[in-house]
């Protein structure tokens, strides 16, 4: 019994001593490092914008990402404030894949030669852009806060056919109405209208527009109507 315990131990100990060898070999390898990478569910931002952040190269140990996900994660978020989440997934156990989980962008705003993202609730992301990306309106003089966070609101409750022809918003008050707004579309027109009402009267625009015969402004204040560029109302 005692020779046949001793030789039980013998094979466990001979068994961890070839695990560990094993397990050398295998970090001291290639095989141990990430080889190709690629980058899912970004909208926004480019793939290797991603990948840099992340600081993940071809020297890096495939299982060291799965040990520092959170780091990784922090560091990531840090350098791209845009990026909500972050997960990785392996293929072929060599491959790594990253996928990004993105705020949705409402619009952008430009200040000292940047443009910067607008985001759920109006918050400004801290992300310097020389040029501006996608198809997102730009706020010009939502100065306030709170006047900043309604109209990004708006903008995100427009039907798609709308939005996506919407250039620019302009916070333009005057003594008689301290919530106008003017909007520049994408088709050439522009329009008038107050931002107590112009989510629901946006409505419209597609209509009016169909029936207009050249490019124009459609004002929303009061009504709805139209007249041409020319026509001075």
């Amino acid at each position: 019994m005692a020779s046949k315990r001793k030789n039980n131990i013998k094979n466990i100990v001979i068994f961890f001593i070839a695990l560990v060898i094993i397990f050398i070999a295998y970090f001291g390898s290639p095989l141990s490092k990430v080889r190709n990478i690629s980058v899912k569910g970004v909208n926004d931002l480019g793939g290797q914008q991603v990948i840099d952040a992340t600081k993940i190269n071809d020297n890096t140990l495939l299982m060291s990402v799965f040990f520092e996900k959170k780091s990784i994660t922090d560091r990531t978020r840090a350098k791209l404030p845009s990026i909500k989440d972050v997960s990785f997934k392996t293929n072929n156990f060599r491959d790594l894949t990253i996928e990004v989980t993105e705020y949705q962008t409402l619009g952008l705003i430009y200040k000292d030669g940047y443009y910067y993202r607008i985001i759920n609730n109006g918050r400004i992301i801290n992300q310097k852009m020389k040029a501006p990306i996608g198809n997102y309106p730009i706020y010009s003089g939502f100065d306030n806060k709170n006047e900043l966070k309604k109209i990004s609101n708006i903008y995100k409750k427009l039907n798609d056919n709308v939005k996506t022809n919407v250039s620019e918003f302009y916070n333009s008050p005057t003594k008689l109405n301290p919530y106008r707004v003017k909007i520049d579309m994408n088709d050439g027109n522009k329009v008038v209208a107050d931002i107590r009402t112009v989510q629901a009267k946006m409505e419209y625009y597609p209509g009016i527009a169909s029936q207009m015969k050249k490019k124009g402004v459609i004002n929303l204040e009061v009504g709805a109507y139209s007249y041409p560029f020319n026509d001075k109302k």
